[in-house]
């Protein structure tokens, strides 16, 4: 089957316009978690207490380099609030992320986000 010029013309104006459409709007952030949390290695012979800040779903332990998140996907991760209590969560996924943790420790209710 030929193709004209003009039809040739056609699709692949086309074809460069959804291209630039993708390339003109940015993926939006993938986290599991935003805001700045305390995070506690999983590691027995570690335990390390280490700050995470901004948008993440990774975090290698400054101390040992073992990951904090775990599971499949890797969303589940233990928050340490203000007030030194651990709370093992499952997080929101890579397109959902958690802002908002209540400590069940707590008494009044503390918010594990450190920035709440």
């Amino acid at each position: 089957m030929k193709h004209t010029r003009r039809q040739f013309i056609a699709k692949l104006t086309a074809a460069l316009g959804t291209v630039g459409f993708i390339l003109a709007n940015p993926l939006r952030a993938r986290a599991c978690m935003y805001g700045t949390w305390h995070v506690w290695c999983p590691n027995s012979s570690c335990h390390q207490i280490d700050t995470v800040t901004d948008g993440t779903c990774q975090h290698q332990c400054e101390k040992c380099g073992t990951q904090v998140f775990t599971g499949n996907p890797a969303n589940k991760v233990t928050v340490v609030c203000r007030n030194g209590h651990q709370n093992a969560i499952t997080t929101g996924t890579r397109d959902s992320a958690t802002t908002s943790f209540i400590c069940h420790s707590c008494n009044p209710a503390t918010d594990c986000n450190l920035d709440n």
